[in-house]
């Protein structure tokens, strides 16, 4: 049996509505799991990898959900989704726990790590008669891993991780995965302390998808009065169709209003302002007076980050990058002054200050800054490629820097990234559960914490933001703590609405990560 004889009995299964669903979603998504193992990491494998994923991990966490199996569900959304991300982290996986394990654990590590190099190489540069060499390699990998596995406290390793595994993304607050499946959709909360909650929620697939069609219509001519009430149209019904159930549930597990709250959204969700979402009526609260949103591709991408502090964390080298004038493209004229005010609030407090403007503000440049830097703020351009993402790419000097060229870096010990660019978490439409958009390359580099943008940023709004952003980015003993950028951002907004900025642009920053 093979991947897609698997799909195909799992979608026989759902329509005679045979008890073997689950075990049919499971078996698809272990070949998934071998087939993305034998592909490239470069972005030429991403369209096979989307069709070998299409609607397969959304549909196993609705299977899950309506076998009463909740903790699978967890479990399978999480194997089917982001899928070229983790393979992408298969091969940097972080090797210093094997290698200092006893036995022969450094030997296997170092075996690893030189078959997964000589399998990415062979990949990348593929073709008819390289198979055999592919082969033969892919051979010796799997035998390294099957070896890694006999290791005490190794059992798991490359495996996909169980929900124990997955509910620490709970840690420091809920984590509400929301999922679109055509056999319905469904909100799940994940918590640290006990088993996955249900939230029915009364909308389907094809009214998610009308309603992001919408809402990317509407974000394509922000500015007119009309609009504004478009928008809140559309923010009214995802508190009450979607956001407001979650929120009861929350409230009904004494989840203290002020308290951060994670999203997890997937397929078609993933294009909307889940984080926006209100009854915009007076003596009403919006979800952003309730709870502190953020955002997380997957629980594992979120783990990663908490475990991720960095043992340079008393140094905090700090590059601002910013392109008012590329080549090609409209002047931005607010970048100078906004890369000013940073350097006037953190260069005092930081380790050191890098500012990067105009003509030194290349591709080049930017890639060389951050392998010195662990905190970068970026102003440019953003140029979203939702045809072929990869190309999604921030306008430096003399080009585009893009996500392929950001996730061949290998960046040391990265914490923060404010993309104060436009479109910076717009994907791929085909693919949203792939995750591929700027603000996720970011993250998935390695930096724990991302503030980006959903739709086009007003840079006049944008230097509104980041001042008061930096400001409350410092904590108390007055160093950069990247934990905080959720609550600095949250009160930039707040500080937006009582400017009475436009509700577009009160909205349009989002925070991914710790």
């Amino acid at each position: 049996m093979d991947l897609t004889a698997a799909k195909s009995w799992a979608t026989s299964a759902e329509k005679l509505n045979h008890g073997s669903a689950l075990v049919a979603y499971q078996t698809a998504l272990e070949f998934l799991d071998h087939h993305v193992t034998l592909l490239s990491s470069s972005s030429r494998h991403f369209d096979v990898v989307s069709m070998a994923t299409s609607s397969l991990a959304v549909d196993a966490f609705s299977c899950g959900i309506r076998h009463g199996a909740l903790t699978a569900a967890v479990e399978l959304v999480e194997q089917g989704r982001a899928v070229f991300w983790a393979h992408l982290a298969r091969f940097r996986t972080t090797l210093d726990e094997l290698s200092m394990a006893r036995h022969t654990g450094a030997t296997l590590a170092e075996e690893f790590k030189q078959l997964s190099f000589r399998l990415r190489n062979a990949f990348d540069q593929s073709t008819e008669d390289q198979s055999p060499q592919i082969r033969q390699l892919t051979m010796q990998w799997d035998d390294v891993v099957s070896r890694i596995r006999m290791l005490p406290d190794f059992s798991r390793f490359l495996q996909p991780p169980l929900f124990s595994d997955l509910q620490k993304a709970a840690e420091e607050g809920p984590v509400i995965i929301v999922n679109a499946s055509q056999y319905g959709c469904d909100a799940l909360i994940v918590l640290s302390d006990q088993g996955p909650i249900h939230v029915p929620i009364d909308i389907t697939k094809t009214q998610v998808f009308e309603l992001s069609s919408e809402f990317q219509s509407v974000t394509e001519q922000f500015g007119c009065s009309d609009n504004q009430n478009k928008l809140v149209g559309i923010l009214r019904k995802l508190w009450h169709d979607i956001v407001d159930p979650v929120v009861q549930t929350l409230r009904v597990l004494n989840v203290r209003p002020g308290s951060r709250i994670w999203w997890c959204p997937t397929a078609e969700f993933t294009l909307l302002p889940l984080h926006a979402a209100g009854p915009y009526e007076r003596n009403r609260d919006n979800l952003s007076q309730i709870y502190i949103s953020s955002y997380t591709p997957t629980l594992a991408t979120l783990i990663h980050a908490r475990r991720s502090v960095s043992q340079y964390a008393s140094t905090q080298c700090f590059v601002a990058i910013g392109q008012g004038n590329p080549d090609r493209g409209k002047e931005l004229r607010c970048v100078a002054p906004e890369l000013d005010a940073i350097a006037q609030r953190l260069g005092p407090i930081v380790s050191s200050f890098t500012s990067l403007q105009d003509n030194l503000a290349t591709v080049q440049g930017a890639l060389d800054a951050l392998n010195h830097n662990q905190w970068l703020h970026l102003a440019c351009h953003g140029m979203p490629n939702r045809a072929q993402p990869f190309e999604s790419s921030f306008t430096m000097r003399d080009g585009p820097l893009m996500i392929k060229d950001i996730i061949r870096s290998n960046w040391q010990n990265p914490e923060f990234a404010f993309l104060s660019a436009c479109h910076t978490t717009v994907g791929d439409k085909k693919s949203p559960d792939e995750s591929i958009h700027l603000a996720a390359a970011m993250q998935f580099s390695g930096f724990r914490s991302v503030v980006g943008s959903m739709w086009s940023v007003d840079d006049e709004v944008a230097q509104e933001v980041v001042s008061t952003f930096y400001d409350n980015l410092v904590n108390d003993s007055g160093r950069l703590d990247c934990t905080r950028a959720a609550l600095a951002l949250h009160k930039a907004v707040k500080k937006l609405r009582r400017n009475n900025v436009p509700l577009e642009q009160q909205i349009v920053f989002v925070h991914i990560g710790v």
